[in-house]
């Protein structure tokens, strides 16, 4: 090679150095690093090659990511719920359903819990008028507690038999407190509460039809009432 094409050659080289490394230090950031990528599905794998995060589109247009264990078994999915707000499902490591949070119809937060039956054993979240709500369910998903806020504002807990029917209630009224005690079948049995003056007691036959009464009458004295059957009074003290 001639003197002269050497330093032709070599003039070139030292160019082409000061404008990569001095003159344009990111060409390599801009390269590697784009602002926006556009896809309806991502994929990303583990070094051995197994699916472990999947970003996508779902079937309501909606953004979701799901979440898989070394075994491909899906274990945390996040997208957008039927309501249009956010929502998390977590599963076990079987891929069971266990964990959901999100927002609810009425756009607060709700949490429910399942066991490895996939059953529903708590959940507590907000519903209807903005007020909140706790339930309790058996193994079998049956709810037998539950402590809420009602329409009115006034505090609530009812307690229910195994096979879901109620068989106590109290609150709050405007009066002070009321409860409610029903039979296994769920039929209203006896209720206690306070009135304008006083307590108030119903015992109530197995057809829910009210044989006795004991209640503070307005003149701060107490009475009995007790009734047949057929719900006609038959007696009272005093």
């Amino acid at each position: 090679m001639k003197a002269f094409e050497r330093i032709f050659l070599y003039s070139v080289l030292a160019v082409l150095v000061f404008y990569v490394f001095l003159v344009d230090s990111n060409v390599e950031s801009k390269v590697a690093i784009q602002e926006k990528i556009y896809a309806r599905r991502i994929v990303i794998v583990n070094d051995a090659g197994q699916e472990v995060v999947k970003l996508f589109t779902d079937e309501n247009d909606s953004g979701g990511i799901s979440f898989y264990n070394k075994a491909g078994t899906s274990v945390v999915n996040i997208g957008a719920s039927q309501y249009d707000g956010g929502v998390m499902e977590i599963n076990n490591k079987s891929g069971t359903f266990v964990v959901g949070i999100g927002a609810s119809q009425y756009d607060g937060g709700i949490m429910k819990i399942y066991n490895k039956s996939g059953n529903p054993v708590a959940s507590m979240g907000v519903y209807k008028g903005g007020n909140g709500l706790i339930a309790v369910h058996n193994k079998f998903g049956t709810s037998v507690a539950g402590i809420e806020a009602d329409e009115d504002g006034n505090g609530r807990i009812d307690i229910c038999y195994k096979s879901g029917n109620p068989v106590t209630s109290m609150g709050a009224i405007e009066s002070g407190g009321l409860m409610l005690i029903y039979n296994k079948d769920g039929t209203s049995v006896a209720s206690m509460a306070a009135w304008e003056y006083g307590g108030i007691m119903s015992i109530k036959n197995k057809d829910s039809t009210s044989v006795a009464s004991m209640a503070a009458w307005e003149n701060g004295n107490g009475g009995i009432i007790v009734f047949n059957k057929s719900g006609k009074a038959i007696g009272r003290l005093p």
